[in-house]
């Protein structure tokens, strides 16, 4: 099967958007991962509109400072547990 990007078609518009996403997995081996993601600050004036971008930006650098503070935090307790 060929990909919508490949076939070309109909540009569909989102809805919604990930921004900002932290995880907590523990695999089948009993190790604990932490995934975090944001969206990219050097995109958001592209795909959002301008009323908004400002504020969306401001909560992404807000929340890179407290994923870090949790992902420390985290690591720490880790450590003392194991």
């Amino acid at each position: 099967m060929i990909s919508k990007k490949l076939r070309g078609g109909k540009r569909v518009k989102k809805t919604e958007a990930d921004l900002a996403v932290f995880k907590l997995i523990i695999n089948n081996q009993g190790k604990f991962i932490i995934e975090q993601s944001l969206y990219p600050l050097s995109k958001v004036h592209v795909h959002f509109k301008k009323e908004n971008s400002g504020l969306i930006s401001a909560m992404l650098r807000e929340s890179k400072t407290h994923f870090d503070t949790l992902h420390s935090f985290l690591e720490e307790l880790i450590k003392r547990v194991a």
